[in-house]
């Protein structure tokens, strides 16, 4: 997954600040999206049953997003963590190189395509809230709050599980050896040059199935980095960018390595690896499935433009070039990374390896490279994709409750800090629960079931919305034929894991479901019980005396 928050994190933070400045006078509200309600409706129900209203004068957000910055956006938000661990999934369940290579260039394709898909529905639609406002406007009150409750209880924290035990992985690999040995170094640790074909036949040969170090290390320090990572978005928020900005930097210079090494292995004639495209192939229709969903993890964060739909000038026209030439820009990066990984690597070493970036060099770079250069960069990028995750999840979960669809407590934002500290608190503790039972596999499998669950919604409704209101202005508007395909591709992905390993995605189908009580319990204002309130108002007070804290409405901040 590419830093979906790292370069959009203002723009979340701010607009759904100026989202949740309604006015509670006793009048009948509608804004220029068609969304209507009561002005002075309940809190819990105002925005999920339409009356949101844009904020007008002060409160607006300026348009000072240009083409660049929103090329920027694109391709920042994308690029991160994941083309330094999917390159092992896709392999595994592929099988054999030339495969896994189209399956890249099929994520590519299936993001681009969602990426124009949100072109039109963006510039019909231009709300911050993206996803939700897509959902919100072609299918109701109840299906959008599906999608808000999913990503504060799978999507999120998933997302961050598997950043930070990516983090984990990278940092503590270089102080083990091949058999899980501590060894207070990196002389002996990762793959043995033998495994490459380049080393003297007296090398001992290493399995990279047992190139493991502890899973109770990498959990520990996974859940550390999410705590360390708490501190810092609760302190302050311009420490938080100042970790984003130095990561992208780092992110960079990561990924340019790998692609010059590879490059120059390559030039060295070292070709066998790329012999033989297609021998090894073993898929089906179910594990094609869960390859896609390593590849589409490193292409996640192509929908983050969106959230900035309030802030682009010109969103008719940059919208699709921003899109077209991003998306160009990430495709041909993770072309020639997945080259590098491709020729530097065997194919059983890329399947099984969970640190393929510092595997991948060691060929070219040797050990100075592979067991300290490569694995602090990566260790340095997943740390700033953990940070900026931790601020999208706590903002949204921020402004979902400020919203009514959560818990008021949820929007306690620090007396001090002024920042939303009990949100933050919140999703930390939902990412460590979600550290504690998985794996990065099963983490991708879990993040990306949801997750297509919703852009697939939004496929659905773009359809739905040609036919619902056929005069709706759309500035730009895609080939139809595209969201067709894209919800094709998005039932694919969605039922063809359950036929490999249905567990995940029952786990994931069952807290996407048990939404729908939560919404009539909590938020649809007829059938919510006043003692759910008054025990909520109860819990809402003692948060904001222990955390020293208040709602945004009463202290004025977001």
């Amino acid at each position: 997954m590419g830093d979906q928050a790292t370069t959009s994190l203002t723009y979340v933070s701010t607009s759904a600040y100026h989202a949740g400045e309604r006015t509670k006078s006793q009048e009948v509200a509608k804004d220029e999206f068609g969304f209507s309600g009561r002005a002075d409706a309940d809190e819990r129900t105002s925005l999920l049953e339409g009356s949101g209203k844009k904020s007008g004068g002060g409160g607006s957000l300026a348009r000072e997003l240009t083409l660049m910055n929103a090329i920027g956006l694109v391709v920042g938000s994308i690029i991160g963590s994941g083309i330094f661990i999917s390159p092992n999934q896709v392999m595994k369940e592929t099988g054999s190189v030339g495969v896994a290579f189209f399956v890249w260039i099929g994520c590519g394709a299936l993001a681009c395509g969602g990426a124009l898909c949100f072109c039109e529905l963006g510039t019909c639609i231009p709300n911050a809230g993206a996803t939700y406002a897509y959902i919100l406007r072609a299918f109701g009150g109840l299906p959008a709050f599906l999608y808000v409750w999913t990503a504060a209880f799978v999507i999120r924290p998933a997302s961050r599980a598997i950043i930070s035990l990516a983090f984990a992985q990278y940092l503590t690999r270089p102080f083990y050896d091949e058999v899980g040995n501590f060894t207070g170094n990196s002389t002996n640790s990762s793959l043995n040059a033998s495994y490459y074909g380049f080393a003297d036949d007296d090398d001992v040969i290493t399995n990279p199935e047992t190139d493991l170090t502890p899973v109770w290390l990498e959990k520990l320090v996974a859940a550390l980095c999410v705590l360390i990572l708490c501190g810092v978005n609760v302190y302050s928020v311009k420490l938080m960018a100042k970790v984003q900005d130095t990561s992208m930097i780092i992110k960079l210079l990561a990924i340019v390595l790998l692609i010059i090494t590879g490059l120059i292995y390559l030039g060295q004639g070292n070709t066998e690896n790329m012999e033989n495209f297609f021998t090894g192939t073993d898929v089906t229709a179910a594990r094609l499935g869960k390859a896609f969903y390593g590849g589409l993890w490193a292409y996640d964060g192509w929908d983050s433009l969106f959230f900035a739909a309030e802030e682009v000038d010109n969103v008719a026209k940059v919208f699709p070039l921003a899109v077209k030439l991003g998306m160009s820009i990430v495709i041909f990066a993770y072309i020639l990374a997945n080259i590098a990984y491709m020729s530097l690597l065997s194919a059983a070493v890329i399947a099984t390896s969970d640190v393929i970036a510092v595997d991948a060099v060691r060929p070219v770079l040797k050990d100075a490279g592979a067991l300290y250069i490569m694995p602090l960069l990566v260790a340095v990028s997943t740390f700033g994709a953990t940070n900026g995750a931790t601020f999208l999840a706590g903002r949204q979960t921020f402004s979902a409750a400020r919203e009514g669809s959560f818990p008021t407590c949820l929007a306690a934002v620090h007396n001090k800090w002024r920042t939303p500290i009990a949100a933050l608190i919140f999703q930390t503790l939902m990412s460590i629960i979600f550290l504690i039972p998985g794996d990065i596999t099963v983490l991708v499998e879990v993040f990306s079931f949801a997750s297509w669950v919703f852009y697939g919604s939004c496929f659905v409704g773009l359809i739905v919305l040609r036919f619902k209101e056929p005069h709706l202005h759309r500035p730009y508007k895609v080939f139809i034929a595209i969201p067709v395909f894209m919800s094709l591709a998005s039932i694919y992905l969605i039922v063809a894991p359950f036929f490999d390993e249905p567990y995940n995605s029952l786990y994931v189908t069952c807290a996407i479901l048990a939404g729908i009580p939560a919404y009539f319990l909590f938020v649809y204002e007829r059938t919510s019980p006043q003692f759910l309130h008054t025990f909520s108002d109860m819990i809402t007070r003692g948060t904001l005396v222990v955390l020293r804290a208040s709602l945004p409405d009463d202290s004025g901040t977001q």
